[in-house]
């Protein structure tokens, strides 16, 4: 065991003498494609949500990167980073879902490997001083999934007196609670290289997940718990529950959602300049 951790030191300092590392920032806008407000596949721009407050309609991702290159073309990547996606039915073109008018608000968190390979030698000191470049990789996020709490009671009066006993309410609470998935990030962007000691690349980046539920439009009997007060018929219970549920299934639940991180990225350089050898 011993042996096995000095190698495993001299190895890493051998590479973070001998190669580049590189250590940012991300900033930018982020969207998801589901099944609520716009469908852009790209579509950092503040959404009309409902409130006055700028910060609740406004979609942002923030972060810090880290990046090592192996040689003048490729490299990896990881990324840290929080983000709020927004959406509403309200901005949406088609006419069927401003009259829905469903409205959401996410955070996420995402952590990630990409590989990255630049089509012109910009890690090379003589190389060129921007490229595009292309990345792919895995990763894993977290963020806010609803659940819901459903009280069925019978129709009463001020004084608690029951005034319609064939009449029923119910009263949905909702919360949300932290859920984690994977997903698989893959994009394009643009290098520059200014200086020789700072890099600014400007791309877009595409996230698949598992989950349908990003912009908060579907759930199942399992996002739910439900309380009914002794005496109410069973069966009439039983339809207000399965309605309650539909009512939270929204557009085309074969799908999964989609998010997307448009942004710019600023990192410095630091380390003994690499010497890429045969």
């Amino acid at each position: 065991m011993k042996n096995l951790l000095i190698l495993t030191l001299g190895l890493f300092f051998s590479l973070s003498m001998a190669q580049r590392h590189e250590i940012g920032i991300f900033a930018g806008g982020a969207n998801v494609i589901g099944d609520i407000g716009k469908s852009n596949y790209i579509n950092p721009f503040p959404v009309s949500y409902g409130s006055e407050k700028l910060m609740d309609r406004v979609p942002f991702a923030i972060g810090a990167i880290y990046r090592f290159n192996f040689n003048p073309y490729m490299g990896v990547r990881f990324n840290g980073i929080f983000s709020r996606v927004v959406g509403s039915d309200a901005s949406a073109p088609e006419q069927y879902k401003k009259e829905r008018n469903y409205a959401y608000k996410n955070n996420i968190i995402e952590g990630s490997l990409v590989f990255e390979y630049n089509l012109f030698d910009i890690n090379d000191e003589h190389g060129r001083k921007h490229s595009p470049y292309i990345f792919g990789g895995v990763g894993a996020f977290m963020y806010d999934k609803p659940t819901y709490s459903v009280n069925t009671t019978f129709v009463r009066d001020d004084l608690g007196v029951i005034v319609q006993p064939e009449t029923t309410q119910s009263e949905l609470i909702s919360k949300t609670q932290k859920e984690t998935n994977f997903t698989l990030p893959f994009g394009v962007g643009y290098k520059y290289k200014y200086r020789r000691s700072f890099v600014i690349s400007a791309e877009v980046g595409f996230r698949y997940t598992s989950t349908d539920n990003l912009d908060f439009s579907y759930a199942d009997e399992s996002d739910f718990t439900f309380t009914a007060e002794p005496g109410i018929n069973e069966q009439d219970v039983n339809n207000i529950h399965s309605n309650i549920i539909k009512s939270r299934q929204v557009g085309n639940m074969s799908n999964s959602d989609w998010y997307v991180f448009t942004g710019i990225t600023l990192t410095y350089t630091f380390g003994r300049p690499p010497c890429y050898c045969d």
